[in-house]
């Protein structure tokens, strides 16, 4: 299963961050692309004219390319790049795999409860919106060769609305599920958790945009460090 994080150039450092995290814990042999929207335009894969449409990252769309990328085949799985995991995400695949044998889903997604975010802004003074399924496309597990993940092709994605690629209006009956530890919103629960979570996600932001003193901050600062040593 092949790996996609994406990427904004103005929070780099947030995606090499995640993956780290994903070497760190996952078979050597796993794959990681850094979604760049720059990359995909010079590809003329994406032409979306975004300007007026609600967004907070440069991959707010181009993460529905990956099934496109993929040519249509197997699993592939997407995530921000604000993640941070401790377990290796070759158990996401697994799991998948051993619940829905025939992989009858078109998208497996962990599925939070619709929440009322706890700040009206995010990170870069950007404006926190509510509406149904919210994270959801934050990390997601593409079948790509499903029926229904077939019609994310380039041209829908550059012309269908913000709600219908994010809420999965293409997918329905057709979405699936991960378990919840693996997408834990840092900062929209009343409850810490005492060990993290197997992924972590800065939704409201982190040290890598200027977001600082949350919930999991050390264990990013550590990762961090590491990255930076084994390079060294």
């Amino acid at each position: 299963m092949r790996v996609y994080i994406g990427y904004d150039s103005q929070q780099a450092e947030a995606s090499e961050v995640c993956e780290y995290s994903i070497r760190k814990h996952s078979s050597p042999e796993i794959e990681i692309v850094h979604l760049k929207k720059n990359d995909l335009i010079a590809k003329k894969l994406y032409n979306r004219n975004d300007r007026y449409d609600p967004k907070s990252t440069e991959f707010t769309y181009t993460r529905f390319l990956v099934p496109y990328l993929e040519n249509y085949t197997g699993l592939a799985m997407f995530v921000d790049s604000d993640f941070l995991f401790t377990e290796a995400v070759d158990l996401i695949e697994t799991c998948i795999r051993t619940n829905d044998p025939s992989l009858s889903k078109a998208v497996y997604v962990c599925q939070h409860d619709d929440y009322t975010p706890k700040n009206d802004t995010k990170f870069y003074g950007k404006r926190q919106l509510k509406f149904p399924r919210k994270n959801w496309s934050s990390l997601m597990v593409f079948n790509c060769a499903h029926e229904k993940t077939r019609v994310l092709t380039p041209a829908t994605i550059s012309h269908e609305t913000p709600q219908w690629l994010h809420r999965l209006h293409w997918a329905e009956e057709y979405i699936g599920k991960v378990d919840l530890d693996w997408n834990y919103l840092v900062g929209e629960y009343t409850n810490t958790h005492i060990l993290p979570p197997k992924g972590i996600h800065f939704t409201n932001g982190g040290p890598f945009n200027g977001v600082y003193g949350q919930e999991f901050e050390d264990l990013w600062y550590q990762y961090r460090d590491e990255m930076i040593n084994s390079h060294a």
